[in-house]
């Protein structure tokens, strides 16, 4: 079968054909194809085509003239089955082997004188003239872009035994068309404006933009024109990933020519939740002891306890994790508690912390006003017997009192009573001498009594009470001075005093200058030397009993480092550098950094095997034989037809490598270990008053 390789119209594609006949291997036929042009509107590719019949090998000379009524000549092509080109006239001739710049067609001399020159019959020949003497089709590609066509032809050229019919045919692969647009777009943020930038195909292009968040989609924009789109994806989209900090999404385009659909192009998105979508809280202070909320309306040192009460929320579907107050010195964890005694006054702090199921945290920082609260007091007591004008006498009957007494006013809405009291040595309840109501502060010397026979001693008691305490201080008023006295029944001695009792009573003061034996008890009608002594205001007690605790020695107490342990202050450490200054924790999470140094067991990585000496292999005898029939594509191993051993030859010397995969495995759970050294509990007073 003759065929041709180079085409006569520069830059086609050759489809040879087939000749029937004994004259098939010096004539031959051939179709030159080439796509001239591609709609990208409308999907479609122009198919230029000629199809020729010629001499290519040799000089064969043969010409059949056009002839009404006859078959002879008649040619046509079809496209995917249906014809699209039928040529109107008839004959054909050939002649010597025409090339691309060395021919003649029946457009420059007729078929009769064909002999001996290159002649080329152009079968596509219904145009006037040969720039004419071609075929179009037009092919519509897929939706894709994508296309083929198959192109064939057949004709009629017999001529005695040596040309019969023409044939040929051969599917073609068509240039894709550009169809659907790929959007392209930045890292987005969820609240913020970004640009999708689309690059069509044709200018003509419209597009819809589409997006997919989780369960979340939505509509952009729909059939725009424009290349260029801004976009502010909704925070509401931060719903759909309430544990990260980051949306996964897909951004549709669809591109439209006109109405018609083109295509669908996708890309996946990456949708950060902005910094600005932390958790909230809110919180509400309230007195624990609601009494003195009603009353004062405040806060009171050392009295109030505040319960907390916090309202924490996540924030676009994130969960809150944890929650941390810092109030008071102490640092607390849930959404309710309530503190110990406030320490402080004036304008106090408090800070919460609410992390959520992203990690977020927010800090929400207050304050609040403690009223400044000191224990009633009384000091400068001095008592003595005197005159109704006050004037010192041993045997008067009123007693002079000088006293400071200071009560807070808590804003003037603190309750306030002082009173002067007397009771005789012997008996058990007080009489009141005079009283103050209102007053949040006295100072001065004051004659009460009148009754105050100097026949006996008195206590003077003076009481300062508020609302929450009262403190008292005592004095002793002396019966009239006299050197010696025995009592009227001869059962007691007084020395500068008028004896009262049936005891030894001395009202001077005393000094002894030998040793002294008590046998029995001794008692005292005030202890307070004794628990100042002890016991100033600031100092803390143990003790494993409330009972009395809070007014022990005639003092004020209030409970102290309830769950804490007590430690130095050292000015040269920042974590005790003040005093009641307080830290630590009683559970502690370990992070990598305060693990000790420790290996893990090697799991993965390479592994290099010892290099070992140039070796042979022995293959078992027997084993391989040489094979056999035609048509093997296999390779054989063989031993040239021995049956003993042979060896695979050589490898030379070598290293070999393996890989191992997997890891160590995880241990441990991040649990907090309890960080208490041993312990036992007992009850922290300390002195306010």
């Amino acid at each position: 079968m003759a065929t041709i390789s180079s085409p006569i119209h520069s830059g086609y594609t050759i489809i040879n054909g087939s000749i029937s006949g004994s004259s098939s291997s010096k004539i031959g036929t051939w179709m030159e194809y080439k796509v001239v042009s591609q709609s990208i509107e409308s999907n479609t590719s122009k198919i230029r085509f000629y199809v020729m019949l010629a001499t290519l090998s040799g000089s064969y000379n043969v010409y059949a003239n056009n002839h009404s009524g006859t078959n002879r000549g008649a040619m046509s092509v079809t496209a995917n089955g249906s014809t699209i080109y039928t040529r109107e006239k008839n004959g054909f001739a050939t002649g010597t082997v025409p090339s691309a710049g060395n021919y003649v067609s029946q457009y420059d001399q007729g078929y009769s004188s064909a002999a001996g020159v290159p002649f080329l019959t152009i079968l596509t020949d219904n145009a006037s003239s040969e720039s004419g003497a071609y075929g179009e089709y037009t092919v519509t590609h897929n939706s894709d872009g994508t296309g083929s066509v198959t192109l064939a032809w057949s004709g009629d050229c017999s001529f005695s035994s040596s040309i019969g019919i023409i044939t040929g045919s051969a599917t073609i692969s068509l240039p894709t068309i550009p169809r659907s647009t790929t959007p392209s777009v930045g890292t987005l943020t969820m609240g913020s404006a970004s640009t999708i930038t689309l690059s069509p195909a044709s200018s003509s292009f419209t597009h819809t933009l589409r997006y997919q968040v989780g369960s979340a989609s939505g509509t952009i924009i729909t059939k725009t024109a424009s290349t260029s789109v801004s976009w502010t994806p909704a925070l509401t989209l931060a719903n759909q990933v309430p544990n990260a900090t980051a949306a996964v999404g897909t951004l549709y385009c669809d591109t439209y020519s006109g109405s018609t659909l083109v295509g669908t192009k996708s890309v996946s998105i990456t949708l950060n939740v902005p910094s600005s979508v932390v958790p909230s809280a809110t919180y509400t202070l309230a007195d624990s002891n609601s009494a003195i909320a009603t009353k004062f309306s405040a806060f009171i040192q050392s009295k109030s306890k505040v319960k907390v009460t916090i309202t924490a929320s996540g924030a676009y579907g994130s969960t809150i994790a944890s929650v941390t107050t810092t109030i008071n010195g102490t640092t607390y964890t849930g959404t309710s508690f309530t503190t110990d005694f406030l320490t402080g006054s004036g304008t106090q702090s408090i800070s919460i912390t609410v992390k959520d199921s992203r990690s977020r945290t927010k800090t929400v920082s207050g304050t609040f006003s403690v009223l400044a609260y000191k224990s009633p007091s009384v000091t400068d007591v001095a008592v003595f017997r005197c005159n109704s004008s006050g004037v010192a006498s041993h045997t008067g009957t009123y007693a002079s009192v000088k006293l400071k007494a200071t009560i807070t006013s808590l804003n003037s809405k603190n309750d306030a009573s002082i009173v002067i009291q007397q009771k005789r040595k012997t008996a058990t309840s007080y009489s009141n001498l005079k009283t103050w109501t209102g007053s949040y502060s006295i100072n001065g010397t004051y004659v009460v009594g009148g009754s105050l026979s100097n026949q006996y001693a008195y206590d003077i008691r003076i009481s300062v009470s508020d609302y929450f305490e009262t403190v008292y201080a005592y004095a002793d008023l002396a019966t009239a001075d006299t050197i010696f006295s025995i009592r009227n029944n001869g059962l007691g001695l007084a020395i500068g005093k008028i004896c009262e009792q049936n005891k030894f009573e001395v009202g001077w003061q005393s000094e002894f200058h030998e040793d002294v034996t008590f046998d029995g008890d001794v008692s005292f009608s005030s202890l307070a030397w004794l628990r100042d002594a002890i016991f100033p205001v600031g100092s803390i007690r143990m003790t494993t009993s409330t009972t009395g605790a809070t007014t022990f020695l005639g003092g004020t107490w209030v409970l102290w480092g309830a769950g804490k342990v007590p430690v130095g202050v050292d000015s040269s450490d920042s974590d005790f550098s003040t005093v009641e200054k307080t830290g630590g924790a009683k559970t502690v999470t370990l992070a990598a950094a305060n693990m000790p140094s420790h290996n893990h067991a090697l799991s993965s990585g390479t592994v290099t095997v010892t290099a070992v000496d140039g070796h042979t292999h022995q293959a078992s005898s027997g084993t391989y034989k040489v094979g056999s029939g035609s048509g093997s594509s296999y390779k054989y191993f063989t031993n040239g037809g021995s049956t003993g051993p042979t060896t695979t030859g050589s490898g030379g010397g070598h290293t070999h490598t393996a890989t191992l995969s997997g890891n160590t495995g995880s241990k441990g759970s991040g649990t907090a270990h309890n960080n208490v050294q041993p312990y036992i509990t007992c009850y922290f007073y300390k002195r306010t008053a």
